[in-house]
């Protein structure tokens, strides 16, 4: 498949950016994984971003080394002293252009941050498992959400008693729809309902989306203490998604 004629450049680099959401992102990245081309042009264009950030500390050295080498070279064998004395402010020279580029990338990274860029790096949509057998019975809730009935989970919530199943789907539902603030009190009501049972799995769920949750609200003092809470839990289910630099940059947030 000839991906320059099927995506341009500026839907790749969305992706590479961290600027895809939802479903448009778990489409394009099934497609990725049927693709082999698709994913050879997504690597490209990502060596290629590395590469002019790297560019321009190439070229500020080098002409920095042309010109002392330039001057070393117009010097008398006498003037050794001299020599020693060009060379240390090259490299200090050198060194502060070293830094300076440094400087840039960092800057960029923290200015180019946002809640939005670091929730769609992380973030998966939950997926309903299927039923254990043939006789268990599948609430609306349950069965809307599945059909990816956003909206239907959402008006099923307000009139129906539901289980603690329903009450965390219903936060799904309202994370995807950008209802943050009910969604985040559903993940607590099902976290203090499961605090003291066995529903591991629903709780570190609930825990985990919770987390994601603030983030996108931007209530970053609750994120951070959330992300925190899952990374040193050795043996919470999503303690691989928030690793300490992740974290760092959530922090990073605060300070823009």
């Amino acid at each position: 498949m000839d991906n320059s004629t099927q995506y341009d450049d500026e839907k790749l680099m969305r992706y590479i950016d961290g600027e895809m959401e939802g479903e448009e992102k778990q489409e394009f990245e099934k497609l990725m994984a049927g693709d082999v081309s698709l994913r050879q042009a997504i690597e490209n264009l990502q060596l290629s971003k590395e590469a002019v950030m790297q560019y321009g500390l190439k070229q500020r050295v080098s002409g920095i080394h042309q010109q002392m080498m330039k001057e070393l070279k117009a010097e008398t064998p006498v003037k050794s002293i001299s020599q020693v004395r060009r060379i240390i402010r090259y490299s200090v020279a050198v060194a502060a252009s070293v830094l300076l580029i440094f400087a840039g990338i960092e800057g960029y990274k923290f200015y180019n941050l946002s809640p939005n860029k670091l929730y769609a790096e992380n973030y998966t949509a939950y997926e309903l498992t299927t039923t254990r057998d043939g006789a268990a019975t599948e609430s609306a809730i349950a069965k809307a959400y599945r059909e990816k009935n956003f909206a239907e989970v959402i008006k099923l919530n307000e009139s129906a008693v539901l289980s603690i199943n329903d009450i965390f789907l219903s936060g799904m539902a309202q994370l995807e729809t950008g209802d943050l603030s009910r969604a985040i009190s559903s993940y607590q009501v099902v976290i203090a309902d499961t605090k003291d049972n066995n529903a591991t799995t629903l709780k570190d769920a609930a825990e985990f989306y919770l987390a994601l949750a603030f983030l996108k609200n931007r209530d970053y003092d609750q994120a951070i203490e959330q992300m925190t809470a899952i990374n040193r839990n050795s043996s919470h289910l999503y303690k691989v998604k928030f690793s300490t630099g992740y974290i760092n940059r959530v922090k990073r947030l605060k300070w823009r």
